[in-house]
C-alpha cells in the first residue's frame, strides 16, 4: 500500500515539473512551442533548454525532427544538428547539417529542400546555406544546385523561391521548342509580382532562324473590373525579309478588359493586332496568347439591361489571318436597342437596331465600302401550354432601311410563325422513352434583295439554326413559306445508357429562292438527322447527316470516343461536306471537304502514357498533321516530348472553331514540369485537344 502511494506520489511530481518545464519554456521563447523528446533539461551553466533523444520540436511555423536540440535563454534561438524538418501547412521540407532558428528567420547550413507536394524524395535542391523567411514566406539560398533523382540538372550561385504557393518576383522556367521554320526558340520568363492584384512577366526570346524578340503579360484585378495586356516584338527577322522583302520588325498586341462601369452597365474590350498576315503563322499562338484563328477580334461592347430593356453599343472590327483573305464588313458602330414587356400570356417586343458598316479587316485587299442600316422589329408572341401540348404563335414586322452609295433602299417584310409540339412519356421497368414530335409553319414575305450587299452572310449547317434563320449575316432574310416537321425521341436506361435522335424535314411550298447581287440561289430543303449515345462505361457516339435534293448541301459527320481502364482514352472524328463553299453562298468551284481524325492515349505504364493525333485528308490522300508523344508522370515531375508534323489545315478545327493551326512545318517540343517549383513548354493536351462542337 505504501509503495502503491509512493508511485502516485512520484508519477504527480513528474508530470507536474514537466508541466512546469513547458510553461517556462513557452514564456523563455514568448512563441507557438511545443515537444517531445525521451528527456527535457535545464543546463544549468546557461539556462538554455535541452531536449534529448527522440526529439520533435514545433518552434513557429518549423517542425524539426532530431536527436538534440537546444532553445538558449539570451537569443530566445533553437538550435540544432542533423535535423529533417518541415514547415508547417507550407510544401518545404528537407534535412540540414545544422539549424539555428530564431523569430520569423530561420537559417540552415548544408541542406537539402524541396517544394514539391510528394511524399517520395522526386526533385530538391542542395544548397551550402538556406534562409527562410516565415514572415515574408521567402526561402533565399546560395551555392545550390538542383537535383532530380540524383541528377544535378541546374547550378545556383544564389537564388529564392516562395515558401508558399504565393507570388513573388523572379525567374520561370525556361520553354524551349526547334522547328524547321524558325531553328531552335528559347525564352526566358521574369515574373514581377507587383501588387496583389497585378503583375507582370517580360520574357526574352531567341529564336536562331529569326532573331531576338520580346514578350510581355500585365494582368490586374479589382472588385468591379478585370483584365490584361499582351505584346510581342521581334526586332530583326531576317527569314521574314528574306523570303518576302517586307520590313524585318514584326510586333503583336493584345488586349482584354472587363468592367462593371455603374449599376446593370458594363463594359467589354477584346483587341488584338499584328504586324501582318504570317505573324500568328510563324510563332503560334504562344508569343502573344493569341489562338490562331481565321481572324482576330478587335471589339468593344457597352451593355445595359433592366427590367424590361437591353441596351448594346458595339463596336465589332478584325483582322483577316488569312495571305489571301478579302476586306469584309465590320459594325463601327452597332447600337441595339430591345424593350420587351411580358402580360399574361403574350410578350411584346421591339427591337431598334443602328449598324454602320466598314469594309476592312484585310492585309492585302484595298478595296473599301461603307453601309448604313436601321431596323425596326416590332414582335408579339402568344404562348399557351395544354395538358402536354406546347403552343406558340409569332408575328412580326421588319422595316429595314440601307444607306449604300449615297442610295436609299428599304424593305419591309412580315413574318409570321405558329409551332406545336407534345410530349409523350413511358416508363418500363428500367428503360424511360421521351417522344417529342413537332411541327412548326414559318412564313417570310418574298423580297427582291439583289442590289443588296453581301453582309458576311452564309447557310447555317447545324439543323436548330438553319430551321429557324437558314442565313446567317445582317443582310438577307430569306422568303418562308416553309413546314418544319420533325420529333425529339430520348431513350434511357437505369444503367445510365442514353440515347438521342432528333429528326426533322423542311418543307417548302412552292420553289423557294434567295435573289442577291452573287446569282439566284434555290435554298435547300433537307432532311436533318442527328444521333447521340452515351453509356456508364464512358463511350459515346454520335452521327448526324444532312440530305438535301441539291447534292452540294450534303454534308455527314461522326463522332465516336472511349475512355477505357487505366485512363486510356480513343476518338475518332470524320467530316464529310460535298461543297464548302455552297454554304458561303460562294459561287467558286465546289471544294469538297473529306477529313478523319483519330486520337489516342494509351498508358504504357502507371507512369508513362503515348499520346498520338492524325488528321487525314481522305479526298487527297494526305496526312495532312501529326502529333506524336510521350510523357511521363510521377508525384513529383512530369517530362513530355512531342514531334508535330503539319502538311496542311485542319479542317476539323476549321469547320467546327473557326481556327486553323500553323502548317507547313515540323517541330519538337519538350514539356518539363517540377512539380511545387514550375513548368517549361507547353503539356501534349494543348497540341492534341481540340474544342467540342455543340
Amino acid at each position: 500500500m505504501q509503495k502503491s502511494i509512493c508511485l502516485n506520489v512520484n508519477f504527480i511530481f513528474t508530470r507536474f515539473i514537466l508541466c512546469l518545464f513547458t510553461i517556462s519554456a513557452n514564456l523563455l521563447i514568448s512563441q507557438d512551442f511545443s515537444y517531445s523528446s525521451n528527456k527535457a533539461s535545464t543546463d544549468i551553466d546557461t539556462g538554455s533548454l535541452v531536449f534529448e533523444g527522440n526529439v520533435e520540436v514545433q518552434y513557429e511555423e518549423l517542425i524539426i525532427k532530431t536527436d538534440k536540440a537546444t532553445i538558449e535563454k539570451e537569443s530566445k534561438s533553437l538550435i540544432s544538428e542533423n535535423i529533417s524538418f518541415r514547415v508547417k501547412d507550407q510544401l518545404f521540407w528537407g534535412k540540414a547539417q545544422k539549424v539555428i532558428a530564431s523569430k520569423n528567420s530561420t537559417m540552415f547550413e548544408v541542406a537539402e529542400f524541396s517544394l514539391c507536394p510528394c511524399l517520395e524524395k522526386i526533385w530538391w535542391v542542395e544548397a551550402e546555406k538556406v534562409n527562410l523567411d516565415t514572415k515574408n514566406k521567402n526561402i533565399d539560398f546560395k551555392n545550390a544546385r538542383l537535383m532530380v533523382k540524383n541528377i544535378p540538372i541546374f547550378y545556383f550561385p544564389k537564388g529564392s523561391f516562395p515558401a508558399s504557393g504565393g507570388r513573388r518576383s523572379g525567374f520561370l522556367l525556361p520553354e524551349i521548342s526547334i522547328s524547321n521554320k524558325s531553328g531552335t526558340d528559347i525564352s526566358v520568363p521574369y515574373y514581377f509580382n507587383l501588387a496583389k492584384n497585378y503583375d507582370l512577366t517580360l520574357e526574352p526570346r531567341l529564336i536562331s532562324k529569326r532573331g531576338n524578340g520580346l514578350s510581355s503579360e500585365f494582368r490586374y484585378l479589382n472588385n468591379d473590373f478585370d483584365g490584361s495586356m499582351k505584346a510581342s516584338f521581334l526586332s530583326d527577322d531576317k527569314e521574314y525579309y528574306d523570303q518576302y522583302r517586307q520590313g524585318s520588325f514584326r510586333w503583336s498586341f493584345s488586349a482584354s478588359h472587363n468592367a462593371k462601369i455603374f449599376y446593370n452597365s458594363f463594359l467589354e474590350i477584346n483587341y488584338s493586332n499584328v504586324s501582318d498576315d504570317l505573324f500568328l503563322r510563324d510563332f503560334g499562338g504562344g508569343f502573344n496568347g493569341e489562338s490562331e484563328s481565321l481572324f482576330i477580334p478587335q471589339t468593344i461592347r457597352v451593355s445595359n439591361f433592366g427590367k424590361n430593356h437591353q441596351l448594346s453599343i458595339k463596336i465589332n472590327s478584325f483582322k483577316i489571318i488569312n495571305p489571301i483573305g478579302l476586306n469584309q464588313f465590320q459594325e463601327i458602330p452597332e447600337i441595339d436597342f430591345n424593350w420587351f414587356k411580358e402580360i399574361k400570356d403574350f410578350q411584346y417586343d421591339l427591337d431598334f437596331k443602328f449598324q454602320s458598316f466598314r469594309k476592312g479587316g484585310s492585309f492585302s485587299d484595298n478595296s473599301k465600302q461603307k453601309l448604313e442600316k436601321i431596323s425596326l422589329k416590332p414582335q408579339i408572341r402568344y404562348d399557351k401550354h395544354f395538358s402536354n401540348l406546347d403552343y406558340q404563335i409569332k408575328l412580326n414586322y421588319i422595316y429595314d432601311v440601307f444607306y449604300l452609295d449615297e442610295t436609299e433602299i428599304s424593305r419591309v417584310i412580315p413574318n409570321f410563325e405558329t409551332s406545336f409540339s407534345t410530349k409523350f412519356f413511358k416508363k418500363d421497368n428500367d428503360l424511360i422513352k421521351l417522344i417529342k414530335p413537332f411541327i412548326s409553319y414559318i412564313y417570310s414575305k418574298e423580297t427582291d434583295q439583289s442590289n443588296l450587299p453581301l453582309i458576311n452572310s452564309g447557310i447555317f449547317s447545324d439543323s436548330f439554326n438553319f430551321s429557324k434563320k437558314i442565313i446567317s449575316g445582317d443582310g438577307f432574310i430569306p422568303m418562308r413559306n416553309d413546314f418544319l416537321v420533325g420529333t425529339d425521341f430520348n431513350l434511357s436506361k437505369n444503367n445510365g445508357s442514353n440515347h438521342v435522335f432528333k429528326i426533322s424535314k423542311l418543307v417548302g411550298i412552292g420553289k423557294r429562292s434567295l435573289k442577291i447581287p452573287e446569282g439566284n440561289y434555290i435554298l435547300p430543303e433537307p432532311y436533318q438527322a442527328k444521333w447521340t449515345y452515351r453509356n456508364q462505361n464512358k463511350l459515346f457516339l454520335s452521327a448526324g447527316f444532312n440530305k438535301d435534293s441539291d447534292k452540294n448541301y450534303d454534308s455527314f459527320n461522326l463522332k465516336f470516343s472511349k475512355d477505357f481502364l487505366n485512363l486510356n482514352k480513343l476518338s475518332l472524328d470524320y467530316v464529310w461536306i460535298k461543297d464548302v463553299n455552297s454554304y458561303f453562298l460562294n459561287k467558286e468551284l465546289p471544294r469538297k471537304i473529306n477529313y478523319l481524325e483519330i486520337k489516342e492515349n494509351f498508358y504504357i505504364n502507371e507512369r508513362t502514357s503515348f499520346q498520338s493525333k492524325i488528321n487525314y485528308d481522305l479526298k487527297n490522300s494526305n496526312l495532312t498533321n501529326i502529333v506524336i508523344g510521350l510523357e511521363y508522370e510521377n508525384p513529383g515531375l512530369k517530362i513530355g516530348l512531342a514531334l508535330i508534323k503539319s502538311k496542311g489545315l485542319d479542317w476539323l478545327k476549321v469547320v467546327n472553331e473557326n481556327k486553323f493551326d500553323e502548317y507547313n512545318q515540323e517541330s519538337f517540343r519538350i514539356y518539363f514540369e517540377l512539380k511545387g517549383l514550375g513548368s517549361l513548354g507547353r503539356p501534349l493536351e494543348h497540341y492534341t485537344n481540340n474544342k467540342e462542337l455543340n
